[in-house]
């Protein structure tokens, strides 16, 4: 991919989000020389009391994305304490230019923090400027700070050295489900998704907090609870002179899990930003001071707020606000010529709760790809998850929440606006693949003309259900004993009584896959129509689902992974319905090899959108 380059879009605004109170979040992107990175700004909205900013800086690979929603949140406390907090995803991660196979990666993100710091003084106008790392990114931070002056370095349980953490990823690499040796670049590392190459390995594995010099007044080391202090961090500090502190906080766990079983540390972000409210010096004493409207419109300068970036030649990206209430943001993808006219808008929804760039970043990908194609292509946050802010804390961080196709209906209008009348395909994976088939099966916009399915694990969801609970549990756990069936140590294990299943059950279910004897899963008619609007339905009804989506006109799209269950449910449920559709040409299934739930190897990840490339331009020359 081509270097990215920092563009003004003349008429594209985007408003700063304002929710929850007065916390002011502004998306931008931050130029770092020719390699623009995504950023938001937290402010306190109207109110300055402090010349003093504070910079966040993230972790990299998996821990960045888990990270995303704690730190957000810390960004939202130091704006409640009239702090500006900037957050900024690295260069080749998140949503900023680059890819995590370029080089120089360990150099580039120095200056990327350097740079950050930089524009806190230099654009935002903040005397006094703090740090605040997380793992890696603590880091990292402390090694960049070497020729830049700030006055408090926070060190949220940071990475001693390298070589241990690039230790860490290479076992999650090789524990990886697809992993076999050599099916990946000489050297190259994939943990959870993310790759880091073996020039970045090595840069990595060489960093050690020893070696930072960081130029700063005070230091502040917040160590996990559940692992030991590392006294040679304090030590090493200590002897450069330093004013240097440290305490325990809880809940870095919970943080670093997948971002559906996490939770906020919120005892680890209050204990970190009142040290910070206690030694955030002030450069000059605007204790109070009102701002006018025109100065907070002013806050962060117009022309240090480019609202697009060229990702290649051919592919533009801008983020936007879709709507205030409720807060909904995306960052669109289209190419840099006008798209033909007979191309459908791409929206893709949120995988579980991650953040609008995915699993392994692979909506990022994705997005450029069909950009480079000539589609428009929306990577959408739904309320409560990533960046578009639920005011309710309670809907937060719902994978499932009732209120996404509420959303879904308030993009594709937002969108109509912005560009005009158009046709929507609805894409995603997982919980994204469950709300694109059921927007599908129950809207009644025309435009909305295609669903396509990604590893969907359910197609049926009700408040407080969870996938430990819901009806296709039975279905899963017959596709792993199917699957099983042709390894004879699967056999031998069944046939010495080893098995939970038992030989008559695993004959049973063997003979219900055939059409031997008939699923004692029955399915009642569903009552969709005592919806006030489209929402999750009243009943399970996956027959009749499919059926509403023939009933549209609407295309149906699925893409599984050959050792994913999606494909065993929706025939445990519907069998005949699916092979009519199939056998109709209303819907297609394609299965990927050699993949997870996530495609987490990259590998599969790009066979997946080569083939939903291929796909989209297949259709797109049916249509016309």
């Amino acid at each position: 991919m081509a270097t990215l380059t920092a563009e003004t879009t003349a008429g594209m605004d985007i408003s700063p989000f304002v929710s929850a109170g007065a916390i002011q979040r502004t998306a931008f992107y931050l130029p770092c020389g020719e390699q623009p990175l995504f950023a938001w700004l937290h402010s306190l909205d109207r109110r300055r009391e402090r010349d003093h900013g504070v910079v966040i800086v993230p972790p990299i690979g998996f821990e960045q994305l888990h990270a995303h929603r704690s730190l957000r949140h810390l960004a939202d406390e130091f704006a409640r304490l009239s702090i500006p907090a900037l957050r900024f995803d690295w260069h080749g991660t998140g949503d900023s230019s680059g890819d995590d196979t370029d080089p120089e990666r360990l150099a580039t993100w120095l200056s990327n923090a350097r740079a950050a710091v930089s524009w806190m003084k230099d654009e935002l106008g903040c005397a006094k400027v703090s740090v605040v790392g997380l793992r890696f990114g603590a880091t990292l931070a402390a090694l960049a700070l070497d020729q830049i002056e700030i006055e408090n370095l926070i060190l949220w349980a940071p990475v001693t050295n390298g070589r241990g953490s690039v230790r860490e990823m290479h076992v999650i690499d090789m524990m990886s489900e697809g992993h076999t040796a050599g099916s990946e670049a000489a050297g190259t590392i994939e943990a959870a998704g993310f790759r880091l190459t073996a020039e970045t390995a090595a840069a990595l594995s060489k960093t050690s907090l020893m070696q930072s010099k960081p130029l700063c007044r005070r230091v502040l080391i917040a160590n996990r609870d559940d692992s030991p202090a590392d006294q040679r961090v304090l030590d090493h500090f200590a002897k450069l002179g330093l004013d240097v502190e440290q305490f325990a906080v809880p809940g870095v766990s919970q943080i670093l899990v997948e971002p559906h079983k996490g939770h906020v540390p919120e005892i680890a972000i209050q204990k970190i930003t009142d040290w910070m409210d206690q030694h955030a010096d002030s450069g000059e004493d605007c204790a109070g001071e009102e701002l006018s409207t025109d100065q907070v419109a002013s806050h962060l300068p117009l022309n240090q707020r480019p609202l697009s970036i060229l990702c290649s030649p051919s592919v533009r990206e801008t983020a936007i606000c879709l709507s205030d209430s409720p807060n909904l943001f995306g960052i669109l993808s289209e190419p840099t010529t006008p798209p033909v006219a007979n191309l459908p808008t791409i929206i893709l929804l949120n995988a579980g709760a991650a953040y609008r760039i995915g699993p392994g970043r692979m909506n990022v990908e994705m997005a450029r790809q069909f950009a480079s194609q000539g589609f428009r292509c929306l990577r959408l946050d739904l309320n409560g998850l990533g960046d578009s802010i639920a005011t309710d804390a309670s809907q937060e961080n719902d994978s499932y929440a009732s209120t996404a196709f509420r959303d879904i209906g308030l993009t594709m209008e937002a969108l109509r606006q912005r560009f005009g009348p158009q046709q929507f395909v609805l894409m995603g994976l997982c919980s994204g693949a469950y709300a694109s088939f059921q927007a599908a099966a129950q809207f009644d916009d025309v435009d909305l003309v295609e669903g396509i399915m990604i590893n969907p694990l359910t197609y049926f969801w009700q408040d407080g259900m969870s996938l430990e609970t819901a009806p296709t549990k039975e279905l899963i756990r017959e596709h792993y004993y199917l699957s099983s069936a042709l390894q004879p140590a699967k056999w031998l294990k069944l046939l010495s009584g080893r098995s939970r299943i038992g030989v008559r059950g695993a004959l049973r279910m063997v003979a219900q896959r055939l059409g031997l004897i008939g699923s004692r899963r029955t399915s009642k008619v569903a009552n969709v129509t005592e919806n006030t609007g489209p929402s999750h339905p009243t009943t399970q009804d996956l027959t009749g689902d499919l059926k509403r989506v023939v009933t549209s006109r609407r295309r149906l799209s699925m893409f599984f992974s050959t050792t994913d269950p999606g494909y065993s449910i929706l025939l445990g449920q519907a069998r005949r319905q699916a092979k009519r559709m199939l056998r109709r040409q209303q819907l297609s299934v394609t299965f990927i090899d050699n993949a997870d739930h996530t495609f987490s190897r990259h590998t599969a990840r790009q066979r997946l959108i080569d083939s939903l490339c291929e796909h989209l331009q297949r259709r797109s020359v049916s249509c016309s």
